[in-house]
């Protein structure tokens, strides 16, 4: 009996897949990435499907702004929001930003950590342009059929926020018509006891969400950036869930080789964008080489091994932005490693 198709697609995913990853682009150069940039559109993407990558979960892109362009924003006090976590990475400029309406001040260095759905606005308040990096989980939300973006300036599009102004300041798609978080009543050992208390869970389980959101971490200063020694080198956790701030698709961590040396090499069943903040040397990335400078960026591939080297005579550092929780939630993180830093 010959096969369906559809039965074919199922069995040869996998397969199909990996040729996939092998046909997608892996590095794109600070060059390509400049050439991006326009008079009318300030904003370019670094690392996206639409560029050829076989990134299904995160995206990275880059945003300049100056002081003309930040008044025509027409933000004057929630600024946007969407469902979607964002990673904010500081290259040039100062000034702040009003997260869920809190203030947060930063500097070239800086991260901000937008929480999912909270209204967010950026305030360049230097002479020069603000330039930032983003690192967002876009296309998870979309392929999920969730991804909704509000801005204040049309407030007819408040898809979620129709019915009160309480409405537009919640963290939650239609929050405000939930009931306040509570602790649901304790478990007993009868089955009815149990199916009462896992149906009230779900019943509060936005509000309780919107509640942990306000309570995360949302920013780290550069000054707080510290190194630590790993197997896989100098690495500094910047945003994670384990680290206080309210995150489920995505994490951020900074990377730093010393001249001479090189990074441990391990491969991992998860998206991982990088860009290269200084430095100079190659990388080794499912046995091809790829030299690198500051201001190119590399999409690691799904379950590629990579390893890194610094030729120059500075630290190179990457900033590293991964998919890990979001697999991690999804019960499906392997990470092996390879050659270890300390070897």
């Amino acid at each position: 009996m010959a096969e369906s198709k559809p039965e074919r697609e199922y069995v040869f995913f996998a397969k199909d897949e990996l040729e996939k990853r092998k046909n997608a682009p892996v590095q794109t150069t600070a060059e390509d990435i400049a050439s991006r940039f326009t008079e009318q559109w300030r904003a370019t993407l670094i690392v996206d499907p639409k560029l050829g990558f076989n990134n299904r979960i995160i995206r990275m892109w880059i945003n300049k702004i100056n002081a003309e362009e930040q008044e025509g924003m027409g933000w004057k006090t929630l600024g946007h929001r969407h469902t979607v976590e964002a990673v904010i990475y500081i290259k040039q400029g100062h000034g702040y930003s009003i997260v869920d309406g809190k203030r947060y001040d930063w500097a070239p260095g800086d991260f901000i950590c937008v929480p999912y759905f909270a209204w967010h606005r950026h305030v360049n308040e230097s002479d020069q342009e603000m330039h930032y990096m983003a690192c967002t989980t876009q296309h998870l939300s979309r392929a999920l059929g969730v991804a909704v973006y509000e801005d204040e300036k049309y407030p007819e599009y408040w898809v979620f926020a129709q019915k009160s102004e309480e409405a537009m300041k919640g963290l939650v798609p239609g929050g405000s018509e939930v009931p306040p978080p509570v602790t649901p009543p304790p478990r007993t050992q009868t089955s009815d006891g149990l199916d009462s208390r896992l149906y009230e869970e779900q019943l509060y389980f936005a509000a309780n969400e919107e509640m942990k959101r306000r309570e995360g971490k949302v920013m780290v200063k550069a000054k707080d950036v510290q190194f630590n020694e790993t197997r896989m080198g100098h690495v500094s956790h910047i945003v994670d869930p384990r680290l206080g701030f309210h995150v489920k698709q995505m994490s951020t961590l900074m990377a730093e080789i010393l001249p001479g040396e090189k990074s441990g090499a391990h491969r991992h069943l998860y998206e991982e964008i990088e860009f290269v903040l200084s430095g100079k040397g190659y990388s080794i990335i499912e046995d091809r080489r790829y030299d690198w400078k500051a201001g190119d960026a590399f999409s690691i591939p799904m379950f590629g091994w990579h390893q890194h080297f610094n030729t120059g005579d500075e630290p190179a550092r990457f900033l590293v932005h991964t998919s890990r929780p979001a697999m991690e939630n999804l019960g499906h993180v392997v990470t092996q490693q390879g050659e270890a830093y300390c070897d």
